[in-house]
């Protein structure tokens, strides 16, 4: 081997062993982009984590609100349902007045009669019992309401004699009467025509001269009932589901 080629193996051989030792010797760490893509994923996790904590926060706001609404609305329609109700039963029981198509009867003496003598034939007198007849006729004609001389009738009205007077609702009540009817009309004659109806009081119309005539009227107004109520029977609601 030549003396040239000793000298570059050799020289060779220095610079390999200098890169070697360079090498185990370097503090500097290898570098590598694996950490900072493990970083990266887990700052985008949180993220979304965070994002879909806000938007689950601001679904729960939007459903409490319709909650709130659906609850308030609920509220409402029940209000409403007992005030329908509340205004159904004080119809019922005559606390509202009552309009509609009717008609109107008059009832009175006979005009040889004095009342407050007693002059005459007593058989010429409107009495209780013929009011009584008449409001029962009524009902059961199915009318939606009575009065008499602006005194309602209810189911529990008494209708009595005391006197030279007729009692209605502790009213007293003197003649001419007016019963003022909101009902059918044309079903009331015709239950009229029948001869059995009423049959005593028309006979006293006929022989002693009774007044007794219906008028149809397209407005009638029934006053509304400020009589007593009688309590005996009225029980609370949570008693009377016990």
């Amino acid at each position: 081997m030549s003396t040239s080629l000793k000298v570059i193996s050799i020289f060779a051989g220095i610079l390999v062993g200098l890169l070697v030792m360079a090498q185990f010797r370097t503090s500097t760490p290898i570098s590598s982009s694996y950490p900072l893509d493990q970083l990266e994923a887990q700052k985008e996790l949180v993220q979304g984590y965070i994002n879909d904590e806000t938007q689950l926060k601001s679904r729960i706001v939007s459903l409490r609100e319709k909650i709130d609404a659906t609850l308030e609305d609920n509220n409402i329609t029940s209000q409403t349902t007992n005030l329908d109700r509340l205004n159904e039963l004080k119809e019922e029981i005559g606390l509202t007045e009552l309009k509609g198509e009717g008609f109107y009867i008059a009832l009175d003496d006979s005009p040889s009669i004095d009342r407050e003598t007693i002059e005459g034939e007593e058989a010429g007198i409107v009495y209780a019992a013929d009011i009584r007849d008449i409001v029962n006729l009524l009902r059961a004609n199915n009318v939606e309401g009575i009065a008499i001389n602006d005194q309602r009738i209810i189911a529990t009205s008494s209708i009595t004699s005391v006197g030279n007077t007729v009692l209605v609702n502790n009213s007293h009540l003197a003649p001419p009467f007016t019963i003022s009817v909101v009902g059918d009309y044309e079903s009331f004659l015709i239950r009229m025509a029948d001869q059995a109806v009423l049959q005593d009081l028309k006979q006293r119309v006929n022989e002693y001269g009774i007044v007794f005539s219906v008028k149809q009227a397209p407005h009638v107004i029934l006053p509304i009932y400020n009589g007593q109520f009688r309590l005996k029977y009225i029980q609370r609601a949570d008693e009377s589901t016990a």
